[in-house]
């Protein structure tokens, strides 16, 4: 079983960040990521300082090269189940290796949780949006509750979210 200081589960933006930082610091780390990022669909990122623009897997990719750079792992998996065991962890993996670490660091994100409109799904982060920045100037349509849905035509403004947010 290998043993590491920190295990981070979940290897996004905020994962490799963490990694970074606890690498640069000498710390034995390993990100295991199961590799379906939430902006996946996404052609690129906007708003991330320096990278506007940029596809999201450059971002994940630079990412990773700079954890192993200073030490770290990253391993392609999925953690299961995480157990406590003496002053730490184990985590098992969906292949059934374990490793073993003094800390877990959980960076998981988020998941969009879409209403049940045909074709929406395959549209997400490609031609449907959740940003005002993009739209502007499109064609456009707010999915949402009632109450959501009179903030934009009330303010003239375009700008929607699938969760039933405005922007």
């Amino acid at each position: 079983m290998n043993q590491y200081d920190v295990v981070v589960i979940g290897g996004g933006a905020a994962g490799l960040s963490a990694a970074l930082v606890l690498s640069r610091a000498r710390r034995k780390v390993l990100v295991v990521d199961a590799g379906s990022p939430r902006n996946a669909p996404a052609a690129h990122m906007h708003g991330y300082l320096s990278r506007d623009g940029m596809p999201p897997a450059e971002l994940l990719a630079a990412g990773r090269r700079e954890v192993t750079s200073y030490g770290g792992d990253i391993l392609d998996g999925t953690v299961t189940n995480l157990v406590a065991a003496g002053d730490g962890f184990t985590a098992l993996l969906a292949g059934g290796q374990r490793i073993s670490a003094r800390r877990v660091l959980v960076t998981t994100g988020l998941r969009d949780e879409l209403p049940d409109i045909p074709g929406l799904r395959d549209q997400w982060a490609r031609d449907v949006l959740c940003t005002a920045r993009t739209v502007t100037a499109t064609r456009s349509a707010t999915v949402g509750s009632a109450s959501s849905a009179a903030l934009p035509a009330r303010s003239g403004t375009r700008r929607s979210c699938g969760n039933g947010q405005t922007t």
